[in-house]
């Protein structure tokens, strides 16, 4: 009888441990189960967002965007510019890109910009120029310049006399020009007795539409460029980046200007010659995200106000990042010192070249790419002239 007493609670308890492992396995299951559910839901939820999801156009304020006006085959020779938010100033800037402005070629060889404007060429051999990326092409008729202006007329202000050849007939405009829209193609397209006459031009009539247009209600604004944007064609986000340049230029008052360049007379024609360094100050560095391989910090080692900023604004021809000037340590030193890390060696003698002051020391504790100048008491006002 003990025997078999001994047996039944050896059973029971055999039973009761099977219980309890049987129960432990059913509720990891069911943790299991609950895990496997929620995975699939949000694996489902996330599916659908991604398959519904909807592509975020390129913001054009962020980039450089090439507008050429009048591109058709058979019409009056087009005129480009390239569209620029400066976000700094806070508003958009134009910049005209003359026919007669040389560009430089796949080969290195000089390209005339009015041979390749209104094709694909004109965008890569804009690019050499500038040296970053032109993240648009946008291309537009000519009546989309009548149409933005929301006016039969508009008055254009010519900063000075041009000449240009008009029905067969060579004529003077100066001054302020009251121009009937009808007109514009025609004497956008004509040709000047010299390419700065045609630029001029070019400069005043885009001035003279964007502030007309800029005087419309913005729901008139806004029809007024989904339809212009439906006659340019291009792909989708050319398009959307075209609705964003218009509107913008609509919003306020543009600044129109030419690239930075010079006239000249080259082998008897006259042509513009970009001024590189100009570019660079004035375009290239207001593109969102320019970034260089070289950073140079710019410190006022003399308590003179607003001399590391000269500085600075000085070396802004050179293609190095430039953060905000600050003070040095201290005020008393007597010479300008250049430190350079130990790959910007070259770069130092170009500051100093552009300085015309300084003595160049290597900065032991810099990063390779990194100079810091300070400004001393020999470096002069004329000298930032």
């Amino acid at each position: 009888m003990a025997q078999a007493g001994r047996g039944y609670r050896v059973r029971r308890l055999r039973e009761r441990r099977r219980e309890m492992v049987r129960r432990g396995q059913l509720a990891v299951l069911a943790v299991l189960a609950g895990a496997v559910a929620l995975g699939a839901v949000l694996g489902a939820y996330w599916l659908t967002k991604y398959l519904s999801r909807e592509e975020s156009p390129a913001d054009a304020r962020q980039s450089l965007t090439l507008l050429t006006f009048g591109a058709a085959a058979n019409g009056p020779r087009p005129i480009a510019c390239l569209a620029l938010f400066d976000q700094g100033r806070g508003g958009w800037s134009l910049y005209t890109l003359p026919r007669t402005l040389l560009l430089e070629g796949s080969q290195g060889e000089y390209v005339m910009a009015g041979d390749v404007m209104g094709g694909d060429r004109l965008r890569a051999n804009v690019r050499r120029l500038v040296g970053t990326s032109i993240a648009h092409d946008v291309r537009l008729p000519y009546a989309v310049l009548r149409a933005l202006a929301g006016s039969g007329r508009v008055t254009l202000e010519l900063a000075q006399p041009c000449t240009l050849r008009v029905g067969g007939v060579w004529r003077t405009y100066r001054g302020e020009v009251r121009l009937e829209m009808a007109q514009l193609p025609n004497l956008l397209g004509a040709r000047g007795e010299t390419g700065e006459d045609e630029d001029t031009l070019a400069r005043a009539a885009l001035q003279a539409v964007f502030a007309a247009g800029a005087l419309q209600p913005a729901d008139v604004r806004r029809t007024t460029v989904a339809d212009s944007v439906a006659r340019g064609g291009g792909t989708e986000d050319e398009r959307t980046a075209a609705a964003q340049v218009l509107s913008g230029l609509l919003e306020s008052r543009v600044r129109v200007e030419r690239i930075p360049s010079a006239g000249t007379v080259n082998q008897g024609q006259f042509v513009f010659r970009a001024d590189r360094s100009r570019v660079l100050a004035e375009v290239t560095r207001s593109v969102p995200g320019y970034a260089a391989a070289y950073t140079v910090y710019v410190r006022n080692g003399t308590g003179r106000i607003g001399v590391a900023d000269a500085v600075r604004l000085k070396l802004a021809a050179l293609d190095v990042n430039l953060p905000a000037a600050a003070n040095a340590e201290s005020f008393d030193y007597r010479q300008t010192e250049i430190l350079a890390g130990s790959e910007a060696l070259a770069v130092a003698q170009d500051i100093r070249a552009i300085l015309g002051r300084g003595v160049v020391l290597r900065g032991e504790n810099l990063p390779a790419k990194a100079l810091v100048v300070i400004v001393g008491a020999d470096l002069k006002a004329e000298d930032l002239q």
